[in-house]
């Protein structure tokens, strides 16, 4: 009897001590699994067979909603070089001393809109983006010289006397120009948003641009009387006639663009943000220069200045931004506020008079720029 309690005792103890080899052998064969999970998530195999550390990824939605869509609300202002159009002086015979100021375009502030359709990919958190940009701004100036001043052209070089040989320029009293700006541009990019550190996140990119450029300024200058020389050359009023300059750089361009977005992750959904992007276009400019001049037939200027050029441009968006979490954290609606500006490069490719005596002309080549208040939505679905 004895001996048989004792067999069941050993027995029982002997299947506790099974038991909990065995759950403890389960229970560390599920922590070594959990802990391969971990390890494949901060660790990878790189292109040349070595192992090293992975960047966390920093999609915003935790489920990794393939689509999201962004739009952007512009309040820009445009700014282009060369638009000076005329000059006053106060001597209303052109003499010297000469004093007086330029006369050129200043840019009011005007709306636009940007539109975005992103992609993420499944494999190793890329993604691929698709940005339409829009904004056209305009802007129209004058100037009247005063009793004791004239208005001398910046632009055009069309004679105003029926003999060439005797007046090779002109001045009046009076001087207005009209400039209109178009900006139409594509971007496609493909990157990978991750974590540098627990707060700072990067997302570099590459891809390729594609812009629309259109300037055009219409100059019209009339009034004066009489016949002065000043340095040496003969100059004519315009008086009751009008001569109309109607000058345009149309330029569409494409090439490769590089990258990133940068975030800093603050408290309860805010965070700083800082966007930058270079780009080089090579494109192609139509560039159309026509003058005429009211009063003597057949005094008209027509030219054609068509060239190809590499157009580099830089853009910047900086800021703060929100983000929130909703339906059960699947989709994501972020909201960003701050300033943005775009530089483009010799630009403005519009013809202009460097010798009115023999007509000379050459480009402008002068920088185009665009910046102001940029509301940024994105939401991922």
């Amino acid at each position: 009897m004895k001996v048989s309690i004792f067999n069941k005792v050993a027995l029982a103890l002997a299947s506790l001590a099974v038991t909990s080899v065995a759950f403890s052998a389960s229970d560390l064969h599920s922590r070594v699994e959990q802990l391969e999970k971990q390890m494949a998530q901060v660790g990878t195999e790189n292109a040349f067979g070595g192992y090293g550390a992975q960047t966390a990824n920093a999609r915003p939605t935790k489920d990794n909603n393939n689509w999201y869509i962004t739009v952007d609300v512009l309040y820009w202002k445009a700014g282009v070089g060369g638009t000076e159009f005329a000059y006053s002086d106060n001597n209303p015979l052109p003499s010297y001393p000469v004093k007086g100021r330029t006369k050129d375009m200043d840019f009011s502030w005007d709306w636009g809109a940007r539109i975005g359709l992103g992609y993420n990919f499944c494999h190793d958190g890329w993604d691929l983006y698709a940005e339409y940009t829009y904004f056209s701004n305009g802007s129209s100036s004058s100037t009247t010289g005063g009793c004791n001043s004239i208005i001398m052209p910046l632009r055009g070089g069309i004679c105003t006397a029926a003999d060439p040989q005797n007046a090779q320029t002109f001045f009046g009293t009076r001087a207005k120009s009209q400039f209109d700006f178009n900006f139409d541009s594509i971007d496609l990019n493909l990157g990978r948003n991750y974590f540098l550190s627990k707060y700072l996140s990067m997302r570099p990119f590459f891809g390729a641009k594609t812009a629309w450029i259109d300037l055009e300024q219409v100059t019209r200058y009339c009034g004066g009387s009489g016949t002065t020389t000043f340095c040496g050359q003969t100059i004519t009023s315009l008086g009751p006639n009008t001569v109309k300059i109607n000058e345009s750089s149309n330029f569409w361009g494409i090439g490769p663009e590089l990258g990133f977005n940068g975030k800093w992750h603050l408290a309860k959904g805010f965070s700083f943000f800082a966007d930058g992007l270079g780009a080089l276009l090579y494109g192609y400019f139509d560039v159309d220069h026509k003058e005429k001049l009211t009063g003597i037939d057949g005094r008209r200027i027509k030219l054609s200045g068509n060239t190809h050029k590499m157009v580099p441009t830089a853009q910047i968006f900086a800021g703060i931004g929100y983000d929130i979490f909703f339906d059960c954290d699947r989709q994501h609606f972020g909201f960003r506020v701050g300033y943005d500006g775009q530089y483009w490069w010799r630009a403005n490719q519009m013809l202009k008079i460097d010798d009115a005596a023999p007509l000379k002309y050459e480009r402008w080549s002068e920088d185009v720029s665009m910046h102001g208040l940029t509301v940024d939505f994105r939401w991922d679905f």
